[in-house]
């Protein structure tokens, strides 16, 4: 089971190029900040229409989801999915919704159907 410790470990073994940003000293070990670097790499990935990327953003996403512990699911939906922008505009960025795997998108669906609950829209 993925606890905060080896979900980062984790990441950071798939994507070793994020480990100089997951581990600076002012977030180090604070689980929802070392999140949001995931999701910052996912956007860019987005952003650029990285197709092979965002597959593999996903299949880690997938493999955490499926077994962790109850915070590292709250910090994939809050600073991880709640982050990522779908919305075309200056970049085509639908495509990575669309080919989103079917328990990523039920996810990320779930939490903007929340956040527009709670937020009135």
């Amino acid at each position: 089971m993925y606890d905060s410790k080896t979900s980062i470990e984790y990441i950071e073994s798939r994507f070793p190029e994020l480990s100089e940003e997951l581990h600076e000293e002012t977030w180090d070990g604070l689980l929802h900040l070392q999140m949001a670097v995931y999701s910052r790499r996912a956007q860019r990935v987005i952003d650029d229409g990285d197709r092979d990327g965002w597959q593999q953003i996903a299949q880690v996403f997938l493999d955490i989801w499926r077994d962790c512990t109850p915070d590292v699911e709250n910090a994939l939906n809050v600073s991880f999915l709640e982050h990522l922008n779908f919305t075309d505009g200056k970049k085509s960025r639908s495509w990575a919704y669309q080919t989103m795997p079917s328990t990523m998108r039920e996810a990320w669906d779930e939490m903007e159907a929340y956040n527009r609950k709670i937020h009135g829209g």
